[in-house]
C-alpha cells in the first residue's frame, strides 16, 4: 500500500512516533471528560479511535477522524479548553503528516517486504536479462 505511509523509523524516531500517537489517544481521552454527558455513540467512536492509536492500525486515517473530532469540539466552544483543544488538532495533524513508525501493527501490515530473487534462474545474468537491462 505505496502511499499510505512510506517510512516506518525504528530507534528513536520510531519511538518517538509511538509517544505521538500515544499523546494523540491521550488528548482524546482528555476531550471525553471536558462534558458532562456524552452519547453511547460518541464514548464508542472515542474508544474505537483510541484503542486503534495505541495499536497503531490505520494511524493516518484513525488521526484525521481524532482531528476532525477535536475541530468539531473546537467549533462548539467547549468551555475554556480552546488552547487544549488547538495544541490537540495540531499533535493530531503531525501524527497524519508523519505516520505511525516502527512500532505499529501499520508497519507490520504495510511495511518494506523483502522478496527473495530466484536461484536457480542463472543467477544474476538471467534477471538481469528477464529485467531487460
Amino acid at each position: 500500500m505505496h502511499g499510505f505511509s512510506s517510512n516506518f523509523p525504528h530507534g528513536g524516531p520510531g519511538v518517538g512516533l509511538l509517544l505521538l500517537r500515544l499523546a494523540v489517544a491521550l488528548q482524546l481521552l482528555s476531550d471525553s471528560g471536558l462534558q458532562a454527558v456524552m452519547p453511547w455513540w460518541q464514548l464508542l467512536l472515542l474508544g474505537l479511535l483510541i484503542l486503534l492509536l495505541c495499536l497503531g492500525l490505520l494511524t493516518p486515517v484513525v488521526g484525521a477522524i481524532g482531528m476532525l473530532y477535536q475541530l468539531l469540539q473546537l467549533s462548539s466552544g467547549a468551555a475554556g479548553a480552546t488552547a487544549l483543544l488547538a495544541i490537540a488538532i495540531a499533535t493530531a495533524a503531525a501524527l497524519i503528516l508523519l505516520g505511525p513508525g516502527a512500532y505499529a501493527v501499520d508497519a507490520r501490515l504495510f511495511g518494506r517486504r523483502r522478496l527473495p530473487l530466484p536461484e536457480h534462474a542463472g543467477g544474476e545474468a538471467a534477471v538481469r536479462k528477464h529485467l531487460g537491462e
